[in-house]
């Protein structure tokens, strides 16, 4: 137990002892709480100096130390009993607001539930330290019950291995050393595969990621706690406390050992920081937090990156260190101090490889050296054999000491060429290899420019991950589309790989599509370029490159047209189909486009994303594979007229009616709706409903659900629906919004429930139906108005606001395109300043990204004209402003 006086920027701990003694009640308690404050600032300072992160938190420890056995004397709870520090406290890797660890020692004679006057003591004490504000997490117990709950619970017996005496009878933590020595006492294979099976549900619980945007410092995969799994073996197993000791044990190199240390080190520093700045004991790197931490820590905006994402580099680095190393340790000291399963058969895969326990290994220590493409040959074997779910320990290491190799010469080797081209060539059955190549650094030494991403991070809500962790789910994805076992959920996906021959161009278009993030600029048309030298650098054919970079280049094209423009309408589907140069490239941009987006944020796909892109596919297919021309206006509006009167007449009725209605809405609305949505309006209409009238269904893709609502046109009904359906916490994904000309609205928008999900429950269903019709009865005198509370997650972010208006010589209305950051309400908010500026609305996408949305409305003045007047478009935009920041 250090003193606090050996930290001599710590408050003096003579100066506690003399003031608390000749204090009493509120005023020992100020003496405390002052003294605790002085010692948080005056680390605060050493912290801000760049004083070593470890003897900061030893100084915290000490500190600590002192407050608990002043304060234990002066509440006479010392008798017969011992004060013990566990845990982290135990380790003197104390935060400035981690919990305090402790354990009171009692004999078996002082733990009678008769000794009150004992009980009294302690109780007060345990209060006063609450008080002077400290979170105490303490236990009571004697040897024996120690003992039995650690014996039970690997928890218990972790925090008592790691525990350290503080004041009291010593000889009461001797004793219980001595029964934790005994050999009953969690032998060391049994300690190991307790703590391995904690963290294989630790890292289930975190995704098997290390690159989640809003990371656990403590608890993801390759933040301290696999580090204290190291701490927690070599101490059960090795008795030593010291990381050092793990070099002459033979499980780390000094190179190894250092990197470990630098890593823990800065993991410390981020921890240290979010405590103090937060206030409280925190341990998720909250985008709260982000950017003080990154401000705090010295960390600047320059070269294209803003500081918090620099920070945030760095951490993502660090955390890779130290699960790599975990990993390394747990195989090693597996096999060659607990000598597990070293009767399972070896299994030849080749003159260099074998499988042992699922673990890939190299025959031959300088195979390397003597057959430098082995280093991409094993990833091949990895790719193609699921059974292969690691790389044995020697090998992992060997490969990561061979990776200097990859240089320049390297990669022009044609040998080396060739068996990197036949991995890529590969229809891979795993995901692992490019996994495995990716955290060996061999993907970075074969791709440079790769390496620049590695642990690059946006900081927006868009993408929940680091780019290369991204670029590694997306391959996951589109390898995933060849596993038979998940036929069943992306069938358009499997065929078009089932049926492609070189998944090459589709690996490395994943691999560079967003590559160029980073460094400034349009990352689509970086990467393009980078994409197109290096599919020309390994010797593609001319072809391949070009449809490599293609890809790269227009990787986000897909997306915008499906969510953004009106795919019903021929003009867009011939405008997007003449961009695209042949099948095999709409093929190949659609698994790309469809994994990218999955990829990117888990709450971003839904079905209604899905059905779109299906839609716009299947349409720009068609469109290609016409011998044709498309037919014109006049001929498709015919053709959906007489489609509906078909429907009609198979069921019986009388089809006048319905041809009667279809001449009152006119021909617009004929081109306005897919013939399955008139016909379904059409028999809501007939049914003579009294307006307004609101119908719900699924969509016709099941991807989405329809609300349909018949009402008379009135100024304020964009503005009141949306706000209607925002009240009712649906999410508004398209609208098509038609007025007949005798003032019949026929508004129809696609809506998802809070979990982008459509609609299931009747009751539900209904529910919203009758509140819609209920705050459509009277709009005009009745105000309808949203208050739903913004996320705190939002408030961090800013999002710059752009208001476009585009006019086309050939369109009859005018497109509004607005970004912004996204908050509950904001598109009845936006509905409201239509209502203000007399504006009609004729379509809308809606599209979320994160903390941004990106709409785009079709819209014109109340005579159905374009709206071109520059002073008139100032004042629009002026009043959707006043409504965004409202």
């Amino acid at each position: 137990m250090a003193s606090p006086d050996k930290f001599n920027y710590l408050p003096k701990a003579a100066d506690l002892l003399k003031k608390s003694q000749s204090a009493e009640g509120p005023d020992r308690l100020k003496v405390y709480k002052d003294y605790l404050q002085a010692g948080l600032d005056a680390l605060t300072k050493q912290f801000q100096k760049g004083t070593s992160i470890i003897q900061l938190l030893r100084a915290r420890s000490a500190l600590m130390d002192h407050i608990l056995i002043t304060s234990w004397s002066q509440f006479s709870v010392n008798s017969g009993s011992a004060l013990i520090a566990v845990g982290g406290y135990g380790r003197e890797e104390l935060q400035p607001y981690s919990d305090i660890d402790i354990l009171v020692l009692l004999t078996e004679e002082d733990s009678h539930d008769d000794n009150q006057e004992k009980n009294l003591e302690l109780e007060a004490w345990l209060a006063f330290l609450w008080d002077i504000g400290l979170e105490v997490g303490h236990s009571v117990r004697t040897i024996a019950h120690c003992e039995s709950l650690a014996l039970e619970d690997i928890s218990v017996a972790t925090n008592l291995i790691e525990s350290r005496f503080l004041c009291g009878d010593r000889l009461l933590l001797k004793e219980l050393n001595s029964r934790m020595k005994e050999a009953g006492f969690w032998p060391s294979e049994k300690f190991f595969r307790a703590k391995l099976d904690e963290q294989t549900a630790r890292h289930i619980k975190f995704k098997e990621t290390s690159f989640n945007l809003e990371p656990n410092i403590k608890s993801n995969p390759g933040g301290l706690r696999d580090l204290q799994v190291i701490q927690w073996i070599t101490l059960k197993h090795f008795k030593s406390s010291s990381l050092h000791d793990l070099i002459k044990y033979g499980i780390f190199t000094r190179r190894e050992y250092r990197s470990l240390l630098n890593g823990q080190q800065f993991l410390h520093r981020v921890r240290f920081a979010l405590h103090v700045l937060s206030g409280k004991r925190e341990d998720r790197l909250l985008f709260e937090h982000q950017k003080k931490v990154a401000e705090w820590m010295g960390f600047e905006d320059h070269d294209n990156k803003l500081a918090v994402e620099h920070l945030m580099q760095r951490y993502y680095r660090a955390v890779m260190i130290i699960r790599n190393l975990n990993e390394l340790f747990l195989q090693i000291f597996e096999q060659e101090y607990l000598q597990v399963n070293q009767d399972t058969e070896y299994v030849e895969l080749d003159d260099d490889f074998y499988l042992h326990n699922q673990r890939i290994g190299i025959k031959e220590p300088d195979l390397f050296l003597r057959k430098p493409h082995a280093l991409i040959k094993i990833f091949r074997h990895i790719a193609l054999n699921p059974e292969i779910i690691q790389i044995e320990a020697k090998t992992m290491r060997k490969i990561r000491s061979s990776q200097q190799m990859v240089n320049r010469k390297y990669r022009r080797d044609p040998i080396n060429i060739s068996y990197f081209k036949e991995f890529l060539s590969t229809k891979q059955l795993t995901s692992r290899g490019f996994a495995l190549m990716k955290r060996t650094n061999i993907l970075g030494a074969m791709i440079p420019k790769f390496a620049q991403i590695e642990g690059q991070m946006q900081f927006d809500l868009f993408h929940a991950y680091t780019v290369d962790e991204h670029t590694l789910f997306l391959l996951r994805y589109i390898i995933r589309y060849n596993k038979p076992e998940f036929q069943h959920e992306f069938p358009l996906c499997r065929k078009i790989m089932k049926t492609l021959v070189d998944p090459t161009p589709l690996y490395l278009a994943a691999i560079f599509h967003d590559i160029g993030k980073g460094r400034g600029g349009d990352h689509s048309e970086l990467g393009a370029v980078d994409a197109l030298e290096y599919a020309n650098s390994i010797g593609l054919e001319k072809h391949i490159a070009k449809l490599i970079s293609w890809l790269v280049k227009n990787h986000l094209i897909m997306s915008l047209v499906a969510q953004r423009k009106d795919i019903s309408d021929p003009d867009v589907i011939e405008s997007f189909a003449n961009n695209i140069p042949s099948i095999l490239h709409l093929e190949l941009l659609y698994v790309l486009t469809v994994s990218d987006i999955r990829a990117t944020n888990p709450t971003l796909w839904n079905s209604w994303k899905e059905s779109l892109l299906k839609e716009l596919f299947l349409a720009t297919k068609h469109y290609l594979t016409q011998s044709t021309p498309r037919a014109n206006q006049t001929e498709m509006m015919e053709d959906t007229r007489q489609q509906v009167l078909e429907q009609f007449t198979k069921t019986g009725d009388s089809i006048e009616p319905v041809r009667e209605l279809l001449v009152e809405l006119g021909d617009d609305y004929l081109l306005r709706y897919h013939p399955e949505q008139i016909i379904w309006q059409t028999e809501q209409l007939l049914s003579q409903p009294e307006l307004p009238y609101v119908a719900i269904k699924n969509h016709r893709s099941q991807a989405g659900t329809e609300v349909f609502i018949a009402v008379e046109d009135q100024p304020d009904l964009f503005a009141a629906i949306t706000a209607l359906l925002s009240q009712n916490h649906l999410n508004i994904q398209a609208a098509t919004l038609f007025t007949s000309p005798k003032g019949l609205c026929l508004d129809t928008f696609i809506v998802l429930d809070e979990q982008g999900h459509p609609l299931s429950y009747e009751q539900r269903i209904q529910e919203i139906q009758d509140n819609l019709i209920d705050g459509l009865g009277d709009i005009k005198n009745r105000g309808i108005s949203v208050s739903r509370a913004v996320p705190t997650r939002l408030k961090y972010f800013t999002v710059k606001t752009r208001i476009e208006f585009i006019n086309h010589d050939n369109s009859p209305f005018t497109t509004l395109e607005i970004t912004a950051l996204d908050r509950p309400a904001l598109l009845a908010n936006i509905g409201q300043a239509f209502r203000d500026c007399e504006i009609e609305i004729h379509s809308a996408k809606i599209v979320t990204l994160g903390e941004r949305v990106e709409d785009t409305f079709t819209i014109s003045d109340r005579d159905n004209r374009p709206i071109t007047d520059k002073a008139r478009i100032k004042e629009i935009k002026q009043h959707i402003e006043e409504a965004i920041n409202a």
